[in-house]
């Protein structure tokens, strides 16, 4: 896809009480997030702190208003997401869907600059009416008329923080993806780096290996000589938490798409978190689904619970929180530093 040229408005703000002028790109789409970005930059120039949201993979279901009204409830700076907000990007039907999601979410976008990714989903064409022109609009196009991004690997700086999403395919190594990752990183040396996806790394859902390997890999050999603070994806409706050679890898699929069975837990490690489908219990004795926290122990319950993960910076400590969007409840916290040093 051709890049466009970002025209850019000129706006004065003030910050600590001088006045000062911010050149503010103009949206290219009634969702991009760079406007009120920039505006959010300019206030909090060198910020050190910061506050943001992660969720994914709602695909229109209606407890996606609960999973919104609790960030909100969190006012965070800002969000990213795990893609699959929409449950088919393409087409007739990505016309339709995108339009829902306008009505579901327009108003969180509008409020919170919100950094989207691309999903499986979003590229999906089910239910495409052929007879209708509309028909052959790609996925991407879609995704791009409504956030306005269109390139589907991209960074971003906030801070002492660099965040890049990454697109829906696998990254094969020393393919010019790879490639554009490995400088994307090096550049972003000296701030904390979080990477956002669809696809996980490692899981204990129920997506099978061909799809989430669940090993080491050339790309997260790189999250690792780099210094990657966290890695969130979607795609597995799960929550999951693992570090794998120094990096946290965070699956939070939790904002309303019906969640997954448990059918991966033998690849868990010590210490690790994960909320799903439990494919051992049952509802009789209210084992529907499972929590299991980092000390091993297991609490089962009937109903599902939706969630968002919160992540908060102060210097070089950070925390990520997995935070019930029905009741506010904490479920899982993790507290760690992060050096930003540079790497060889």
């Amino acid at each position: 896809m051709n890049k466009l040229i970002v025209p850019l408005l000129s706006l004065i703000i003030i910050v600590s009480g001088c006045a000062q002028t911010v050149v503010i790109p103009e949206a290219k789409g009634p969702f991009d997030p760079r406007p009120q970005m920039a505006k959010l930059t300019a206030k909090h120039k060198n910020n050190n702190k910061m506050h943001f949201l992660v969720f994914g993979d709602s695909k229109h279901s209606p407890k996606l208003q609960t999973v919104l009204k609790r960030a909100d409830a969190l006012t965070p700076e800002f969000a990213i997401t795990t893609a699959d907000l929409v449950k088919s990007g393409g087409g007739t039907q990505g016309i339709l869907d995108y339009k829902k999601l306008e009505k579901e979410a327009g108003w969180f976008f509008n409020k919170y600059p919100t950094w989207p990714s691309v999903g499986n989903h979003e590229l999906s064409k089910k239910n495409n009416d052929k007879s209708q022109p509309e028909h052959e609009i790609d996925g991407y196009d879609q995704f791009a008329s409504f956030f306005g991004i269109d390139e589907f690997k991209y960074s971003f700086v906030y801070g002492n923080a660099t965040f890049i999403a990454l697109d829906w395919p696998k990254i094969e190594k020393d393919s010019p993806d790879y490639q554009w990752l490995e400088n994307t990183l090096k550049a972003a040396q000296g701030s904390h780096i979080f990477i956002y996806k669809h696809r996980p790394y490692y899981t204990v859902g129920s997506k099978k290996q061909g799809d989430v390997e669940g090993k080491s890999t050339a790309v997260t050999k790189l999250f690792s000589k780099y210094n990657v603070a966290a890695v969130f994806s979607g795609h597995d409706h799960t929550y999951y938490r693992t570090k794998r050679d120094g990096v946290y890898y965070i699956v939070s699929a939790g904002a309303g798409a019906s969640i997954y069975k448990l059918k991966r837990i033998a690849e868990a490690i010590e210490g690790d978190v994960y909320y799903g489908y439990n494919t051992e219990g049952s509802k009789q004795k209210g084992e529907q689904y499972l929590f299991h926290d980092e000390q091993g122990k297991d609490i089962t319950f009937n109903e599902p619970m939706y969630f968002v993960s919160s992540v908060d910076i102060n210097g070089e400590s950070i925390t990520i929180k997995m935070i019930q969007a029905a009741n506010g409840k904490v479920w899982d916290t993790v507290t760690f530093n992060h050096p930003v040093g540079m790497v060889n």
